[in-house]
């Protein structure tokens, strides 16, 4: 710790002590790591000059140092910018005269850069000379005199706007944006009434930039003379916007019962920004009667407000001839919705209807979508709780879901596999493929079977998983045998891969035939001795044997060259029965030679 300090402080006395001057060689290097090693030894320099532990004196001496250099013209631009950068950093008074003559250089990017030293100088002398130079603007270019304004304005230089007053008018576009903008930022009287003035003189484009700097100014006394009804409704939008947020909300509810869109919209979005209770309740009672575009921007505003009460407002909206309202009331029913609101949305029934069920955050919710799943005589309606149920993660729920999954009616048992398959664990999988086993002729079978895979591909234990399926093979109907191999391959095991062949070379000709096909379409190369093994068999038929040649032929075609296993591929060309086949491996193996 103690030799890190000293050497830092040796390098800092070593860099202190070291003139300004003597980087001068360095920096104008045609070599570009000396170069830029010099500009890091001024940064640093500056910075020890400058810190907290220097003395004014220290940041004042540099500073000069740097100006006599500056002073001297030095015809060398990667002499005078990184000089100038520096003075940005530090400068203080002593280095305005030096910005001030730079003002005038006659390479435009040091012009800019000594702006911006001026702009951040913390002198009175800084904002004095920025304004002496704008009163010059004749001489200057438009940009230059822009930026001179902008400078201004961004010191926020008190009794600025009587120096930039003058280039309200100007015909170029930069300097009259520039001007507004300004006098909008500084804000001060003598400016906001500059612009009132200037308004009556503007159209189109020049207007709206000068209106929208008043309405930046934040004051309710622009605010309110823009509201008159001579005053357009775009402007009239902004300013009661403006009157609202200030804490007028008293004149939110004439605004939105105006009709005007443009005025609704304003109170819409000042109940976003403002999150006054009172602003809410107006959009609340309106939301109703607006048009659809303002519904949408309304249930928005509705959905953040935190509110459950507006529930009430929202629930009609459901029943929308726009589908995107009735999207919109649904997802602002999620945040704010409460029990009472399910009836509604499940009488909706659309996707999204749905997905707020689950999200909905209110007591009594649960108890409602479970009562509708075990009572309701609307097999829908069952359906839609047992889904809202399962997207709210009622894993104390599974058991119920498997009695659901064996309801006689295809819908209910349906949504119940589909929550099962989407919640479920490796611990409900035992009874769910004896469920499946068990309905093996019902068309939720299938259903079952898919929430097995999806069970399966979400688990960590593979191998567990592996374990009770295969256990379940044994003693199991060909057709649930089938069942349990679409799920088993999956895991593309060892042991999956076993009872796949085994069931290659069952009697029953479905069994078979799927076995074949699965594996046909197997994807792990742990596959091929196998199947190589099974296509062999003289026994197996013809059909089945180009399936799983096939199969072999696209595992080998995958493999990169260079991994490509030589022997196995010469071992599967002998295999094939026919040519076709044989050529395609031919090729791969050529490939990889």
């Amino acid at each position: 710790m103690f030799k890190n300090t000293l050497i830092t402080l040796l390098l800092s006395v070593a860099v202190s002590h070291a003139a300004v001057k003597e980087l001068i060689p360095n920096l104008t290097s045609e070599n570009l790591n000396t170069q830029t090693q010099a500009r890091l030894d001024l940064l640093a320099a500056c910075s020890i000059a400058s810190s907290p532990d220097g003395s004014e004196a220290e940041r004042k001496a540099i500073c000069l140092e740097i100006c006599q250099i500056l002073k001297g013209n030095h015809p060398v631009i990667s002499v005078i910018q990184p000089m100038l950068n520096n003075l940005e950093r530090i400068g203080g008074e002593e280095s305005v005269p030096t910005l001030v003559k730079l003002m005038s250089h006659k390479d435009e990017q040091i012009r800019d850069d000594a702006r911006r030293a001026l702009l951040v100088n913390p002198s009175l002398a800084a904002a004095q000379a920025l304004g002496a130079e704008l009163k010059k603007r004749k001489a200057r270019s438009v940009r230059t005199t822009a930026g001179l304004i902008y400078a201004l304005g961004e010191r926020k230089q008190e009794g600025a706007s009587r120096l930039i007053i003058g280039a309200l008018g100007s015909p170029d576009q930069e300097v009259f944006i520039a001007s507004v903008k300004t006098l909008g930022t500084l804000n001060e009287d003598v400016g906001v009434q500059a612009l009132f003035e200037q308004r009556a003189e503007e159209q189109g484009f020049r207007r709206m930039q000068i209106e929208a700097a008043l309405l930046s100014t934040g004051r309710k006394a622009i605010f309110e003379k823009l509201q008159n009804g001579s005053e357009s409704d775009t402007v009239r939008s902004a300013a009661l916007l403006g009157l609202i947020l200030n804490g007028d909300s008293s004149i939110a509810a004439g605004a939105m019962a105006s009709g005007k869109p443009e005025l609704q919209v304003a109170v819409i979005e000042a109940a976003l920004q403002g999150k006054d209770a009172k602003v809410y309740d107006v959009v609340a009672v309106n939301v109703g009667s607006l048009p659809p575009h303002l519904q949408l921007q309304a249930l928005g505003a509705l959905e953040f407000s935190g509110n459950r009460t507006y529930a009430k407002a929202v629930e009609p909206l459901l029943k929308s001839d726009d589908t995107l309202v009735q999207d919109n009331a649904s997802h602002a029913l999620a945040r704010i919705g409460t029990a009472e609101s399910i009836s509604a949305l499940m009488t909706h029934g659309r996707a999204a209807a749905k997905k707020s069920m689950g999200l909905i955050d209110d007591e009594g919710v649960d108890s409602a979508l479970e009562k509708i799943a075990a009572t309701s005589t609307d097999e829908n309606k069952r359906a839609i709780a047992i889904d809202a149920l399962a997207i709210r993660g009622r894993r104390d729920l599974l058991s119920t879901f498997l009695t659901y999954a064996a309801d006689e009616n295809r819908k209910t048992a349906t949504a119940a596999a589909m929550a099962i398959g989407s919640i479920g664990e490796i611990s409900n999988l035992d009874p769910l493929i004896d469920l499946m086993i068990a309905q093996e002729t019902s068309p939720v079978s299938r259903d079952l079977l898919n929430a097995s895979v999806a069970i399966m591909r979400r688990s960590d234990d593979q191998a567990k998983a592996v374990g009770v399926l295969v256990g379940k093979m044994e003693g199991a109907s060909p057709r649930s045998q089938a069942n349990i191999l679409q799920a088993l391959v999956q895991t593309q095991s060892e042991a999956a891969l076993k009872s796949l062949a085994e069931a290659c070379r069952s009697s029953d000709e479905k069994l078979q035939k799927t076995a074949v096909k699965l594996l046909g379409g197997w994807k792990a190369s742990n596959g091929i001795p196998t199947m190589l093994e099974l296509a062999g068999d003289d026994s197996v038929s013809l059909a089945n044997h180009v399936v799983l040649m096939r199969g072999v032929s696209r595992m080998l075609a995958a493999e990169k060259p260079k991994r490509l296993n030589k022997k196995l591929a010469e071992q599967a060309i002998a295999t094939c029965r026919r040519e076709e086949e044989k050529q395609a491996i031919q090729a791969t193996l050529d490939k990889a030679k």
